[in-house]
């Protein structure tokens, strides 16, 4: 854009461009900084650790791949809402709040009837709340903190119950739901702050078909799954979420970028 032609833009027309275009991150201080580094650092570490022949040479902190990918995660999904703020633009704001309320409509509606859940709402509403409430560059407030340990503890939910789920796989029972649905919805949100909205929305898209599929054109249609199996493909085993593009990057991207 010229001069001249952003002299004629307005204060908040100009404001308003610099929101759309800007995709950086939180410009914390104090206590809130290093906060965040503090947690940035220790997935570092935790990842060189995990990379090394340390673990086997001492007999301790040994992590099989899906309980490294479930710390992995948990990590990254605390920092995209400690170092990623809400809303930049009007087109995000209306996918922070969308979202997650279209993924609550598509969880009951795969529930077909047989489970609870009168909670779903609750989870896109909070999740939607704190898009609209905003959030600061220079600080986090209260129900971004919130939101950063929600998704931390729905992503740490297989590394905490490793054992009760593997003896379990393929029968989730209602703390899978809850904490798989408050999971997927808060990754979602944590994809567009920190990845733009152009993943939320495939990643949204295609959920929504798991659902829709007797719906679809015929070429493209299915049977439609549950909610019982999308929470069991998507977060308690290892073929969604927690499948092979975390695994690869718990193994090897984060050590590349790392590094340089």
């Amino acid at each position: 854009m010229t001069d001249k032609s952003a002299e004629g833009l307005s204060q908040a027309e100009l404001d308003e461009l610099v929101a759309a275009a800007d995709t950086g991150g939180r410009q914390a201080t104090g206590f809130t900084a290093w906060l965040i580094l503090a947690v940035a650092l220790c997935w570092s570490l935790f990842q060189l650790w995990f990379a090394s022949p340390i673990p086997f040479m001492v007999g301790f902190g040994v992590f099989n791949d899906t309980q490294a990918r479930s710390i992995h995660l948990g990590f990254a999904m605390f920092l995209a809402f400690a170092a990623y703020p809400a809303a930049r633009s009007s087109f995000q704001l209306i996918l922070g709040v969308g979202v997650p309320v279209l993924m609550a409509v598509l969880f009951m509606v795969g529930a077909r009837g047989t489970d609870s859940t009168w909670w779903i709402p609750l989870v896109a509403l909070g999740v939607a709340a704190a898009v609209l409430l905003g959030s600061p560059r220079e600080r986090v407030p209260a129900w971004e903190w919130a939101l950063a340990a929600l998704g931390a503890g729905a992503a740490l939910y297989l590394y905490v119950f490793y054992r009760e789920i593997s003896g379990r796989v393929g029968a989730p029972n209602q703390q899978d739901f809850v904490v798989s649905v408050i999971g997927l919805i808060v990754l979602l949100e944590a994809t567009r702050r920190a990845l733009g909205p152009a993943l939320m929305i495939v990643a949204a898209v295609f959920l929504a078909y798991t659902f829709l599929g007797p719906w679809m054109p015929t070429i493209i249609s299915h049977k439609g799954n549950s909610l019982s199996e999308v929470v069991n493909h998507q977060w308690i085993t290892t073929q969604g979420v927690f499948g092979i593009a975390l695994g690869v990057s718990t193994s090897f991207v984060f050590l590349f970028v790392l590094f340089g």
